[in-house]
């Protein structure tokens, strides 16, 4: 049920009283919050898939990989290493500071709100959650509305695990949306499109709470000359067939040097064969469109295009079938916006500048992913592309790191998380300087006369 206004107020100034007592804080309390939650996810894991079908028909194999058992992991990784994390770092001193101790603490910011993306439901409002309970925040979660039955299922299952004044859900829309965006969050962490990542960040600003934006964008992947191109393909059309495409790391278009057109385009169709040789079949082997209006805007991003292999759209199911075009160049619609669904479309270019100066031209990616042995071209991508993360020779996987930071930078996103980047990104740094009483030498206190040569010379 849809909170009121005036709920959803109560509901944030608990939050806060109970943050205030300090309950929070304490390792052992962060260690048992974080075992509640590993206990909620595995005992309901086959609920949890359930809702996962209903909403998108996501293959139970698929749904427990990525939903299941990468939020296990990450919840383990945490329980392992978050002794280390919370305890004070001793740091070196300065000479303008001798003789001194000096520390960094880890600090929860406090109250913390989580707006999740409807696309991996789970994956994508426990996994901040980890770093929040960590931290040692309190947090209040809104799933997406676009995927009911998820929605409903961690409503149910979180008050069955957690203090409602430490960690509860806000199910509704977007008025629901926008009146927690008015209220003075310590954290806010969104997941979403890059549209809504501005009008988060513009609710930020007004309380000047701190945010962490994962967007998305138009992640490339790149096949070069001297690629393994069996290897390419297949990992290539896995990250891409992944939830239909709806991720958003999956690779939005390919870059193929142009010598390997022909060989990609004639051996797609062969993986795709062997991937689906009985088809696609949403719940078994695939993964539906989440709604009309999202099939609806794919489908239109395709107009004008040539279809290489594909094009088939089921609309009665909501399923697009894996589909290759070209004829595009970058004013067309579908290289303008994020495809976020399962269409590929190839591009060539003849010359490394060829391609550094078509990245270069485009948006920040989320991800990116070199399929290369050329050691010197991988450098160059690496200090000259601005990306949030991605892979060499493989795609989507870096995800599946919890060592590895995973966010966006510029309209890719803000901020990044999993793992100790979880904990940070709901932490502040506190620098503290503990000075012993003596020595206390006069030659910082005025009068200060001729003391800047003794200084000089001091710190020379």
């Amino acid at each position: 049920m849809q909170p009121t206004v005036s709920e959803i107020n109560s509901l944030f100034e608990s939050h806060r009283v109970y943050f205030r007592t300090g309950a929070t804080l304490p390792l052992g309390f962060r260690l048992e919050r974080l075992q509640s939650l590993r206990a909620m996810v595995s005992t309901n894991e086959s609920i949890l898939c359930k809702a996962l079908d209903a909403d998108m028909q996501k293959p139970v194999t698929e749904a427990y990989v990525t939903e299941i058992v990468t939020v296990l992991h990450e919840i383990d990784f945490h329980i392992k290493h978050l002794k280390k994390w919370i305890a004070p770092q001793k740091v070196g001193g300065s000479l303008l500071n001798f003789p001194s101790r000096n520390l960094v603490l880890h600090r929860p910011f406090g109250v913390s709100l989580v707006i999740s993306a409807w696309n991996y439901p789970v994956n994508l409002l426990l996994m901040p959650l980890i770093g929040a309970i960590s931290a040692g925040c309190t947090a209040i979660l809104k799933p997406s509305e676009i995927a009911p039955a998820t929605s409903k299922v961690m409503a149910d299952l979180i008050p069955q695990y957690f203090d409602p004044n430490y960690v509860s859900v806000v199910e509704g829309g977007v008025d629901v949306n926008t009146h927690l965006l008015e209220m003075p969050f310590d954290k806010m962490f969104f997941t979403g499109s890059t549209q809504v990542g501005k009008i988060v960040m513009s609710a930020a600003a007004r309380h000047l709470s701190n945010v962490t934006l994962e967007l998305g964008g138009k992640s490339p992947a790149i096949v070069h000359r001297d690629a393994d191109l069996s290897v390419a393909l297949r990992r290539i059309w896995w990250g891409k067939c992944l939830n239909a495409g709806q991720i958003c790391v999956a690779p939005d278009y390919v870059l193929v040097h142009n010598t390997l057109k022909e060989a990609f385009v004639e051996k797609s169709a062969e993986v795709l064969d062997e991937f689906y040789p009985k088809g696609y079949t949403p719940g078994k082997n695939y993964t539906r469109i989440i709604n009309q209006k999202h099939f609806d805007r794919i489908r239109g991003l395709t107009g004008g295009c040539n279809v290489l292999h594909g094009g088939i759209f089921r609309k009665d199911e909501l399923v697009i079938e894996p589909t290759l075009i070209d004829g595009v160049d970058w004013n067309h619609p579908i290289l303008q916006e994020e495809i976020f669904g399962p269409i590929l479309p190839i591009l060539t270019y003849s010359t490394d500048e060829d391609l550094f100066k078509a990245l270069h031209n485009a948006p920040n990616p989320l991800a990116l992913y070199l399929f290369s042995s050329d050691k010197h071209l991988e450098k160059r991508i690496l200090h000259e592309v601005p990306f949030g993360g991605g892979c060499i020779n493989d795609t989507i996987g870096h995800l599946a790191n919890s060592n590895l930071p995973f966010g966006g930078v510029g309209s890719s996103g803000s901020g990044n998380y999993h793992g100790f980047n979880s904990f940070a990104a709901f932490s502040y740094s506190k620098g503290v300087m503990n000075k012993p009483l003596r020595p206390d030498p006069s030659l910082r206190y005025p009068p200060y006369g001729r003391k800047i040569h003794w200084i000089k010379r001091f710190l020379k």
